[in-house]
């Protein structure tokens, strides 16, 4: 049996807005690219990136923190409803238990009906980071960030 070229998957505007997002960002990190004569993969070189890198978390900074009940998590989200959006520019709190802590980005992506405390932060790269990392935090764990 012959596959057949199955149709383009339409995005919805979320994706739509998810592949602009992630294309503009490698845009902006790739300084040149170098085609090889012989067929090899190009060379992509990057610009430095000067962003200070937020301290290393260890064991130690980590604390516990309570769950929160179900009446906790829908006020705090409705605290949030004016801000919490797609593209949204957030930092991570320092005193997130996270390994991402202290680290901006956007958000990328709203939890699930499962999680629905949680997004998924797309973050700015750091020192010598090439590769995009998407975090999943909470909420209470998130502050828009209007570029202080």
């Amino acid at each position: 049996m012959i596959p057949q070229d199955e149709p383009e998957r339409q995005l919805t505007p979320d994706g739509r807005w998810r592949a602009e997002y992630r294309a503009r960002q490698l845009a902006q990190r790739i300084a040149t690219v170098q085609a090889d004569l012989f067929g090899a993969p190009a060379i992509e070189t990057y610009h430095p990136n000067t962003a200070p890198r937020p301290p290393k978390r260890t064991a130690r900074n980590f604390k516990p923190r309570p769950f929160l009940t179900k009446d906790e998590i829908a006020a705090m989200l409705a605290s949030a409803a004016n801000w919490l959006r797609l593209g949204q520019p957030v930092k991570i709190a320092d005193d997130s238990p996270g390994e991402f802590a202290g680290r901006c980005g956007v958000i990328w992506r709203k939890g699930s009906a499962v999680f629905p405390d949680m997004v998924y932060v797309y973050l700015d790269l750091v020192g010598n980071e090439r590769s995009e990392k998407i975090a999943f935090v909470e909420v209470r764990d998130v502050a828009p960030n209007y570029g202080e």
